[in-house]
């Protein structure tokens, strides 16, 4: 599965950002690399469902995805 990051920046200058397909704490890696490119500090974080998740649960969902389509 391909690693995502989406950066959202509201109209009130607000930014965000959520990774896809980072499995577990290896997300809290791009926390400081987004500070940095985006000269922001972190206010608040929140896992999504991908931290809960194995890397071998995402290659099998991957699979499982190629051949149902």
């Amino acid at each position: 599965m391909t690693h995502r990051v989406t950066v959202t920046i509201a109209k009130d200058g607000s930014i965000s950002a959520e990774t896809h397909g980072v499995t577990g704490s290896k997300c809290l890696d791009y926390i400081p690399l987004l500070e940095d490119l985006l000269g922001a500090e972190t206010v608040s974080s929140e896992f999504t469902e991908d931290y809960r998740r194995t890397s071998a649960e995402v290659e099998n969902t991957a699979s499982q995805q190629q051949w149902n389509s």
